[in-house]
């Protein structure tokens, strides 16, 4: 039952399903899924390039640079595209390999092309630059970018998730083995993001304790994105001043299998939404 998690294969299954999130006051991050295959980066580029075209300020589009093959050309092209539209573009996380390419790469775009100068979220421009909080420096990353960007006259925009990938590299040293620091992590992410609170932030969660410590904080810029299909009926139901946003993945079904089974990994405590 893993494809309840996506839209479909093709650009306007993703489309009808974004349509139907905007209704119910969603916001659909369109995520098309292609990973790992530098022979393919030109399709991949076509794709988003195609998709950003279809849809309005009402989107926002992710984009995983490794798909791109972190081609330099492509990925101004595409936050110069998205800038012009208007649209949020939201950069998400790599494998430990690929860290340090993406983290260079993301931070150039944001000096580059994130302007953004008004409060809106949406009909505005922004790059979202995701932390993985499983990431023994994760929190420190965080804390040096807000410094940093303050420094350039930017307003980071960081979207905070748990990590990935932790199956295959558990073992490097680089994560934190216990969940417990995870945890705790990930709460003074959410925190510190509290602390710079001139710009919006994603939290890339289903977990009721982190989406309740949200609001505790009382900050409207937050955006609580969860991955469509899982706990949807609670996200649903949220009573709440925060921002809603669900991913939307499309793309051939056969790419779409190590993203899927890392997005289970990632969310064991809700894993039985695969049997509903």
């Amino acid at each position: 039952m893993l494809f309840k998690f996506v839209a479909g294969n093709k650009l306007l299954d993703s489309l009808k399903v974004g349509n139907n999130l905007i209704k119910s006051q969603k916001i659909p991050i369109i995520n098309y899924i292609s990973e790992n295959k530098k022979s393919e980066k030109h399709h991949v580029y076509n794709e988003l390039n195609q998709l950003i075209n279809q849809v309005n300020q009402n989107y926002m589009i992710a984009l995983k640079l490794s798909s791109i093959d972190f081609d330099i050309n492509y990925a101004n092209n595409l936050s110069e595209l998205c800038k012009t539209k208007q649209i949020n573009l939201v950069i998400d996380a790599e494998e430990n390999s690929n860290y340090y390419k993406s983290r260079d790469l993301v931070n150039n775009l944001i000096l580059k092309y994130d302007t953004v100068n008004n409060d809106r979220l949406l009909n505005s421009f922004r790059i979202f630059k995701t932390y993985q909080m499983y990431r023994r420096d994760s929190l420190l990353e965080l804390h040096d970018d807000f410094e940093f960007f303050n420094k350039k006259n930017k307003k980071l925009s960081a979207k905070i998730v748990r990590g990935a990938y932790f199956n295959q590299e558990c073992n490097d040293g680089h994560l934190y083995d216990k969940k417990k620091d995870t945890d705790t992590n990930y709460n003074l992410a959410i925190i510190k993001c509290n602390e710079n609170n001139n710009n919006f932030h994603i939290l890339a969660t289903h977990n009721k304790y982190y989406i309740n410590l949200a609001e505790k904080l009382n900050n409207n810029r937050f955006i609580i994105a969860n991955l469509m299909g899982m706990n949807e009926n609670y996200i649903n139901n949220l009573d709440t001043k925060l921002y809603k946003a669900t991913y939307v993945p499309y793309g051939p079904y056969k790419d779409m299998i190590p993203y899927l089974t890392r997005r289970l990994y990632e969310n064991l405590d809700i894993i039985k939404y695969t049997i509903q």
